[in-house]
């Protein structure tokens, strides 16, 4: 995965002579032997004796939770878990730690990990020489911000996973990202860079403790810069609509390209422009420049091959421009956030396409993601080839009978030369190869073929099972991992809340209403948070910032939805502990403390991964306003300014953007008493986090049955019917 860093983050610069990562791709070690000459004799005569632990003899992961730990935990590679004892056990024995770090949802860390283990000479190199630690950057979240800033500081863009180098005080010295995936390869590049670390650590490690902890150093002003007044807007409102405004300009209607937007499926994105689309409290002009681009990203997506036809779901990112060929694999979050994504499309358009994918990708989700005890796991797709997933015509016809073939083909847009577009397949790899997108609904291709949608609707399955079976052969036995993982645990209750809020079904407020409270029992630990059910080191389970965002976006959610006063208590003990942990004197801290290990000002600004946590409390603070229950002012502070440069990248700051665009162009609904059931469900079903909520007060003055809407010119309105409530805030769209 690329992920474009902005310039404000590429202006650090390597010091000369400072850390060895840069000087590695160079292909030497500059300026080292000079520097070291003068302490060279001193260094050998105080080298202490190395004492091994006997449980750096064998593979350390053990029973640990997560994806990625249980993965390896086979591996003859000595992998060690990320903690402080680790690292002590690393200096006891007087050796760097070699450390890989992978996230669970992108599936090109297997194959790199099972390459370096599949060659025996390289396994014992690095078990004879390093403290071999593995990284889960999901979980860990802050060390997997932080392969972004080394990947910056080389100027290249992030890829995963990551090798890195660092002494037992957790200080990087050498790092790089495995661009290719080839066995060869990572073999290659894994043995360039040890022959020139561990001959500098053998000749003066002395001289390496020395320099990476005054690297880190500068490393750590560097990124404690970020935060500062000097690019943080005061104009927050104005500012948030020239980011929209920039944001819609992206999309070019004629080319149907979106410029910036990176090769992520464009989740942050639909949902901003679909919550503009129907603000209430925006320019109308902008407002319908935001439908309309909308309304084109809806006509460019929804056909295309990133949504799979035979199993459902859609794929987290496409390979080159085009989305007609996706990256292919899929992970709950993904699925999560896209749904969301995709019903506040919806609403905004009216496009029943979009409504008929979000279900259909929640339903995805519910089949491959649910573990056994009721929760959602993150995922863990293997790496295949992509020639598995593509078809020739005559590899379907050879599948279907001639009538459902020719349909089929036509449906699909497959062609006999193939349909991948020349810019994403120039040298003609997959020549004849097509992938799939579904262009219509099934109701529409019922009707092409003069059929009840009744009749055709088992033919339609028929033909897909037999074509997910034929693929299934092709892609082999794939292994479900079957791990609760809070995070997406979270979003699905979110992607729950939202489906209720865009079909009325009471179903889907059930299962939000459910999975909430399953995720409470199962997910807190006290007042806190932690990432998986299964106890682990803090270091690796304790709930970061992010988890705590998730955590209270998904209770906030359901509390919209449901009217349920006790969840407000929840999400105030949340954000007050999340006060407590991760507050600091000039920026919000990703880690908390207790589990922290390197020493260096993480926070979570940049849409990297996906939503930011700065986005996330920034929203809560918002709407935990707007109930009465404001965020402690310290924290509240750190949340919730917009960096100027938002406005020049605002690809990159969506939920952020969307968090200022609800705080500074406020839309409360003020709840009167005895509202009738219709009144009270229009109410659950508004928005969730456009809309800000609150309970009727005696001094508010609201006539029984009623509702009070104040919009953030001052003007006040009093509707009693949800279709005055419905007109005054999500005034009638047209119909796709």
């Amino acid at each position: 995965m690329f992920v474009f860093i902005p310039p404000i983050f590429m202006k650090a610069q390597i010091p000369l002579g400072s850390s060895i990562a840069a000087m590695i791709i160079c292909g030497g070690l500059l300026g080292i032997t000079a520097c070291r000459k003068t302490t060279k004799e001193k260094s050998e005569t105080l080298k202490p004796v190395a004492v091994l632990a006997p449980g750096l003899n064998v593979n350390g992961l053990g029973s640990l939770p997560g994806a990625i730990y249980r993965s390896q935990a086979k591996s003859p590679i000595h992998w060690q878990p990320w903690t402080k004892e680790t690292l002590a056990q690393a200096k006891a024995a007087n050796r760097l730690v070699f450390g890989v770090i992978a996230i669970p949802e992108q599936p090109g860390f297997q194959s790199v990990l099972a390459s370096l283990a599949a060659a025996p000479g390289l396994v014992a190199t690095i078990n004879q020489n390093y403290v071999p630690v593995l990284i889960d950057g999901d979980a860990t979240r802050e060390m997997g911000i932080l392969t972004a800033d080394l990947c910056a500081e080389m100027k290249l863009s992030l890829r995963l996973p990551l090798f890195i180098w660092m002494t037992p005080d957790a200080n990087p010295v050498a790092w790089i990202p495995v661009a290719d995936t080839q066995p060869g390869k990572v073999a290659g590049l894994f043995e360039q860079s040890h022959s020139m670390v561990s001959a500098t650590w053998a000749e003066d490690s002395a001289y390496m403790l020395k320099n990476s902890a005054l690297d880190n150093s500068m490393r750590r002003t560097r990124i404690g810069q970020r935060k500062n007044t000097k690019v943080m807007s005061e104009q927050s409102g104005e500012d948030t609509i020239r980011a929209i405004r920039q944001l819609a300009s992206l999309y070019d209607p004629f080319t149907r390209n979106f410029d910036e937007g990176g090769g992520l499926f464009p989740a942050g994105t639909i949902d901003l422009l679909s919550t503009a689309a129907i603000h209430p409290g925006l320019p109308p002009e902008l407002r319908a420049r935001c439908l309309e681009t909308t309304r084109d990203l809806l006509l460019d997506l929804l056909p295309s091959a990133m949504f799979d036809p035979l199993e459902g779901g859609v794929f987290s990112s496409r390979r080159g421009r085009s989305w007609a060929f996706p990256n292919f694999y899929r992970g709950c979050g993904e699925q999560a956030r896209a749904a969301v994504a995709l019903l506040n499309a919806y609403r905004a358009t009216g496009n029943a396409h979009a409504l008929e994918k979000a279900l259909g990708v929640i339903a995805y989700a519910e089949k491959n993601f649910t573990t056994p005890d009721g929760l959602f796991a993150v995922g863990l797709t293997r790496e295949t080839d992509h020639a598995a997933w593509l078809w020739s015509v005559e590899e379907v016809e050879e599948e279907l009978s001639p009538e459902d073939a020719a349909w089929w083909i036509k449906a699909t847009g497959m062609q006999g030369l193939g349909n991948l577009p020349s810019e994403v397949d120039p040298h003609r790899e997959f020549f004849r190869s097509n992938s799939l997108g579904l262009s219509k609904s099934v109701a529409e291709l019922a009707a092409e073929q003069a059929q009840t949608i009744e009749v055709f609707a088992p033919r339609f399955e028929n033909v897909r099972n037999k074509l997910l079976q034929a693929r299934n052969r092709r892609l082999g036995e794939i292994v479900r991992d079957q791990e609760a993982h809070a995070g997406v645990t979270f979003r699905m209750v979110s992607a729950y809340a939202a489906a209720f809020g865009a079909t009325g079904d009471v179903a889907f407020r059930d299962k939000a209403s459910a999975l909430l409270e399953k995720s409470k029992q199962a997910f807190s630990n006290g007042p806190r948070l932690r990432m998986f059910t299964k106890d682990a080191p803090k270091s690796i389970g304790e709930g970061r910032a992010f988890l705590y965002g998730l955590a209270l976006q998904a209770v906030l959610d359901v509390a919209a939805i449901t009217s349920d006063q006790r969840l407000l208590d929840w999400s105030e003990d949340l954000a007050t502990t999340s006060a407590e942990l991760f507050t600091d004197s000039e920026f919000l801290k990703e880690c908390p403390d207790d589990a922290k290990i390197i020493d260096l000002p993480i926070t979570d600004l940049l849409m990297i991964f996906g939503d930011t946590t700065a986005g996330m409390i920034s929203s809560a603070e918002c709407r935990l306003a707007g109930y009465g229950r404001p965020l402690v002012k310290s924290f509240s502070e750190l949340a919730t300014p917009l960096p100027v440069y938002a406005v020049d990248r605002p690809i990159l700051h969506t939920d952020l953007l969307q968090a200022t665009l609800a705080r500074s162009f406020s839309v409360t609904v003020i709840s009167g008493a005895s509202l009738s059931p219709e009144m009270k469900l229009a109410c659950e079903q508004l928005p969730m986090r456009m809309i800000q909520r609150s309970t009727a007060k005696p001094a508010d003055q609201i006539p029984a049955g009623s509702v009070k809407i104040i919009f953030a010119s001052g003007t006040k309105l009093v509707v009693s019917t949800p279709a005055a409530l419905q007109e005054a805030l999500l005034p009638s769209r047209p119909k796709l």
